[in-house]
């Protein structure tokens, strides 16, 4: 399995910038085009008693028509540095809603954790998951390492999203110098958390992927603070999980590893819903 194409939002920040720069990596890795997207959604009118709608409709379009027109600027300047092949979408539309709608002409996203100015300028990246169909790559604002080339953590769950996100991070585990699968589950389930785990190896072996199966008793802690605290030990540069198995609503209220993962990580997390 390869990674022929990649779409990676792009905003007017440096850390935009250092998405960009890992796309490039990846792009390289998997002889991959780079998709460069932007978007901005002209926010509401407040009611302005002084000037005309139509000028205050205006100024909006306008903000942000530049805010998108930095962000190709950028993104050109990144990708023809490093020769890679790319390609350029924009638009006046719900980020959020644009990225999915273009995920249809890649095979994986790539974007930022939770940024402010989410819906207008930035998708927030529980919406892209639930919705895109496509493994979504969330990259945090200052990564610990790279995704390809170091460790590679599965956080396994015996779901459908799980199975999803392993098989899409094939060509990721494929690259990457040892792939631990993990399951945190409480003292009396390990012995099947193992058996689980060891049949998902056994699939990676199925790919070429040599495997470690490695069941995490749950120690009385969060899951997440589990699976974060085991890949800071293996130095992984990778997490692979699945996204909202239990439902977003559910996440939200009480709070859930999909969650925790999207804000808390150092490390690039792999999902898939």
């Amino acid at each position: 399995m390869t990674c022929p194409s990649l779409l990676v939002y792009v905003d007017d920040s440096e850390e935009s910038d250092a998405r960009v720069e890992l796309a490039c990596d990846l792009a390289v890795s998997f002889d991959a085009l780079v998709i460069g997207m932007s978007a901005s959604l002209p926010q509401p009118p407040m009611l302005d008693p002084i000037s005309g709608m139509g000028d205050v409709l205006a100024l909006y379009r306008q903000t942000a028509e530049a805010e998108v027109e930095r962000a190709g600027v950028r993104f050109r300047a990144i990708v023809e540095a490093r020769s890679v092949r790319s390609e350029w979408r924009a638009g006046l539309e719900s980020p959020g809603w644009m990225l999915s709608e273009a995920a249809r002409a890649a095979d994986m996203l790539m974007l930022g954790q939770k940024a402010p100015g989410v819906p207008f300028r930035s998708p927030d990246p529980a919406d892209v998951i639930l919705s895109a169909g496509r493994p979504v790559l969330i990259v945090p604002p200052v990564r610990a390492r790279s995704p390809v080339g170091e460790p590679a953590l599965v956080a396994w769950k015996d779901t459908r999203e799980s199975r999803r996100a392993v098989a899409a991070a094939l060509p990721l585990l494929r690259r990457a110098s040892r792939v631990d699968v993990v399951e945190v589950a409480a003292t009396t389930d390990m012995a099947a958390a193992e058996a689980r785990v060891r049949d998902v190896c056994e699939f990676l072996g199925r790919h070429q992927i040599e495997a470690a199966a490695n069941p995490l008793d749950d120690a009385g802690e969060p899951t997440t603070v589990r699976i974060l605290a085991e890949a800071g030990r293996l130095k992984a540069g990778l997490v692979v999980a699945g996204g909202y198995g239990h439902g977003r609503m559910r996440e939200w209220m009480l709070g859930g590893v999909t969650r925790s993962l999207l804000t808390h990580s150092d490390v690039c997390v792999l999902m898939a819903h």
